[in-house]
């Protein structure tokens, strides 16, 4: 069975819900203050069964002006649209307001149902068949049937069912091959049962017993059960009106504007790039800064607009923009949105999220923000990925963070980036990315820094990686350095020497003198015994500078020559091992030993014996104990 969402459009008592009512047998006006003012308030649903078997789920939404933002939460996940228009009353205010709406949305597939028609003469009929066929000049709706229909006689009611069901054989199914989304219109409580949700299905699929994150309130649960289309279900896919019972969840902790997500793919956002369209018939423009409410499927967030690459959009134009939200929302690429003017409420226009989690854009590099915003939009999959993951520099982008950013189906996506992987548009290390061109940005600048080493620092062998990632001032992510790092090893443009990095073809520069003054430190460590000049003396013994010290002693411990004790001690090697046995013996017969013990044992001063013992700590022979050492 082929499922179908269908929602409704519309002006205020035009007989939406009844015209649903009369298909189904169901009231979607579920409200008993509904049912007292004869008006709908808020979203109402209802199922309908299809001459060749299929299915259609129905979202009926209210027409009052004052409701758009009930219906906006209804309208995100519909396939088809059935605007109702009263056949003797034509045309009014939230019909226009309404088909615009669908309209920005994309909504691809439709049909008009002139209700009423029991109240209207045939001349008059026609008449506003002429009218109706007019106004949708333009739009989707141009060329959809126009079906006469009277909920009262029943008269029409088969061949709108007959229409309804050759336009849902022509939608396409959704693939379930995508990435849990389920966004909710409805929160109640369910005597046995608990919490229940409901919602349009956008993509992935849900299954009954399934961990699963609410989003943006951040709440993990677990699916208890699954309805969809009424009927009791162990899992539901992609284009399902769906009911869940959450466990574990108060109906006070969600809302409308939540949504049901699969863990560890989604993060939630406050800014958004997208591209708009204004609506001719908006009454106002925008510029940077204009306050505005933003709707997606069924979230609403209040934000102001920065425009990209222009100072203001009128009623009729397109541009882009970015929306700096207030409330956290979560959206893909490829989402649909309306935004209102913050107040009054009106309608200004809609379009496409290009970015779900962009950096603010700099006037200095607004052209290239441009350009890359227009790849966004009319690119192909392979060029909107590589223009996602540049966005993210060296800090890269793990696989489940870009599935969790496009709206796309999943293996298209992978196939798309092992594309991007074999072109060497983009490079990956385990799951992350990182685009080429930033990697080769960062591959010169851990050459220019061993360069800038080399000069600096000619006595040392290289320069250890983690004193790389400490002189780069850059958002990156670890992996990206050792990407970078490996390729110019691979590429013999960089040689390791042990943990040190060079350039090809470097060594120490020890000259001849230097070759002396590294001879006279040993000797002058290895007579010093136990008690030898520390760093801070070779300067004065040697007319040597303080950073010729630290360089020659350094060059001297990798060698093997000295043995570091600490950045200002360094000991002759078998000094060292003597104190050591002498220390370990003592430890044997005694078990402990104290500072003054070990002082007289090593024959040095308390200067020596306390890095001594501290060296003896780091190296796991000896542990402290208040103020005493004992073996390991």
């Amino acid at each position: 069975m082929k499922y179908t969402i269908l929602g409704t459009a519309g002006h205020i008592d035009h007989g939406k819900s009844t015209l649903v009512k009369a298909l189904t047998g169901t009231d979607p006006d579920r409200l008993k203050e509904e049912k007292e003012r004869g008006i709908t308030l808020d979203l109402g649903f209802a199922s309908l069964d299809l001459p060749s078997g299929n299915r259609l789920g129905i979202v009926d939404v209210p027409g009052h002006e004052g409701l758009i933002k009930n219906m906006l939460a209804g309208v995100g996940g519909i396939d088809i649209v059935m605007l109702v228009i009263a056949a003797d009353e034509g045309i009014m205010p939230q019909t226009r307001e309404h088909l615009a709406i669908c309209d920005l949305l994309h909504v691809k597939k439709g049909l008009i149902a002139l209700t009423k028609m029991d109240a209207a003469e045939k001349d008059w009929l026609a008449l506003v068949q002429e009218e109706v066929r007019d106004f949708v000049k333009g739009t989707f709706l141009e060329k959809s049937p126009i079906v006469p229909v009277s909920a009262k006689t029943g008269e029409n009611l088969d061949t709108l069912k007959q229409e309804l069901d050759k336009l849902a054989k022509e939608v396409a199914p959704k693939s379930p091959n995508g990435i849990l989304r389920l966004p909710i219109d409805r929160v109640f409580t369910m005597k046995g049962f608990g919490t229940v949700i409901t919602g349009t299905l956008l993509s992935g699929t849900i299954s009954q017993d399934q961990e699963v994150d609410i989003l943006p309130k951040g709440t993990t649960t677990k699916v208890r059960g699954i309805q969809s289309h009424n009927q009791a279900a162990q899992r539901a896919v992609a284009g399902q009106r769906t009911a869940v019972n959450l466990q574990g969840i108060e109906k006070d902790h969600i809302s409308r504007g939540d949504t049901i997500v699969t863990k560890g793919f989604f993060t939630t956002t406050r800014n958004v790039d997208a591209s708009l369209k204004m609506l001719e018939q908006a009454t106002r423009g925008i510029k940077t800064g204009t306050r505005i409410r933003f709707y997606n499927n069924t979230q609403e967030s209040i934000g102001r607009t920065a425009l990209i690459g222009t100072s203001e959009l009128n009623p009729g134009d397109e541009g882009y923009v970015q929306f700096r939200l207030e409330q956290p929302v979560l959206i893909q690429h490829g989402d649909r949105f309306i935004i209102r003017f913050y107040s009054p409420m009106e309608t200004l226009g809609g379009g496409m999220v290009l970015d779900p989690h962009p950096r603010r854009h700099k006037t200095s590099t607004m052209a290239g923000s441009v350009k890359n915003l227009t790849v966004l939009e009319k690119g192909g999959l392979e060029d909107k990925l590589a223009v996602i993951v540049a966005g993210k520099a060296l800090a890269g982008m793990e696989e489940s963070a870009i599935l969790g950013s496009i709206a796309a189906d999943k293996q298209e996506i992978t196939n798309a980036l092992s594309a991007l992987a074999q072109k060497k548009a983009i490079v990956r290390v385990d799951n992350l990315y990182v685009h080429s061109s930033q990697l080769a940005i960062l591959e010169q600048k851990v050459l220019d820094l061993i360069a800038d080493f080399h000069k600096a620092n000619s006595l040392k062998p290289g320069i250890d990686k983690e004193e790389v990632k400490g002189l780069l001032k850059a958002r990156l992510h670890p992996r990206a350095l050792s990407m970078a790092i490996d390729g110019l090893i691979r590429r013999k443009q960089v040689e390791t020497e042990g943990s040190k990095l060079k350039l090809p073809g470097f060594k120490p520069a020890v000259g001849k003198d230097q070759g002396i003054f590294k001879d006279k430190i040993v000797e002058a460590i290895k007579k010093g015994g136990s008690q030898p000049p520390v760093r801070e003396e070779l300067p004065a013994l040697f007319g040597i500078t303080d950073k010729d010290a630290k360089d020659l002693l350094k060059l001297l411990a990798d060698e093997g020559r000295v043995v570091r004790i600490n950045d200002s001690l360094y000991l002759d090697k078998s000094v060292l091992e003597a104190i050591k046995a002498d220390m370990v013996k003592h430890l044997q017969e005694k078990k402990e030993i104290v500072v003054a013990e070990f002082r007289d044992i090593a024959r040095t001063s308390r200067k020596f014996a306390v890095p001594l013992l501290e060296y003896f700590d780091s190296q796991k022979l000896t542990q402290r104990v208040g103020d005493k050492r004992v073996l390991r």
